[in-house]
């Protein structure tokens, strides 16, 4: 298995960079600190997340102001927009997204770079939830034969109470990283 690129922080978000290629075991050798996981809170006064990075785009908002189901469903979308993804893909992505502590599954076949999206609901208050999803795709590498896995991660918590006084994220909110298997 070879992971295209290394992790590497930036605005505040983990996210894999298409730097070259480091093998399982070379990684295995390297003992990776574990960050904080950290949340984007929805507030009255933020009510949408948007993020972009060298993988993919990702959106997503909870309505909170004027007439507004309880349930708080969370519209959300995935890109990858990655050019050098996009050139190595040999057909459809399967992508599928879980959430909800297990309760929310979603599963689609799309072309590489079409925006995936769906929403996600019922959610409560206050508690952290996780969307997180990943892509698969036949990709041809050095005219080598592979299966690229593309994923984010999303933590996020809504607040309908909160004013949006405080900033409305606390960190790094999303990750995305891709790996190359041949």
């Amino acid at each position: 298995m070879h992971t295209f690129g290394r992790t590497a922080a930036a605005s505040g978000t983990a996210l894999v960079m298409a730097l070259g290629s480091v093998s399982a075991a070379s990684a295995a050798e390297r003992p990776e600190r574990a960050a904080p996981i950290h949340h984007y809170v929805f507030t009255k006064r933020h009510q949408s997340f948007a993020y972009h990075d060298s993988v993919g785009s990702f959106h997503a908002q909870v309505r909170l102001t004027g007439p507004h189901s309880r349930r708080y469903p969370m519209p959300w979308v995935f890109r990858i927009t990655s050019a050098k993804l996009r050139s190595i893909a040999r057909g459809n992505a399967v992508c599928t997204a879980t959430g909800l502590n297990g309760r929310y599954h979603d599963r689609h076949v799309v072309p590489v770079g079409y925006y995936w999206h769906s929403t996600v609901a019922p959610h409560r208050a206050r508690k952290v939830y996780t969307l997180s999803g990943t892509c698969t795709f036949a990709v041809q590498v050095g005219g080598r034969p592979g299966r690229a896995f593309v994923g984010f991660s999303f933590h996020y918590a809504v607040n309908p109470s909160s004013r949006g006084a405080a900033p409305a994220s606390t960190g790094p909110a999303v990750t995305t990283s891709v790996h190359i298997r041949h």
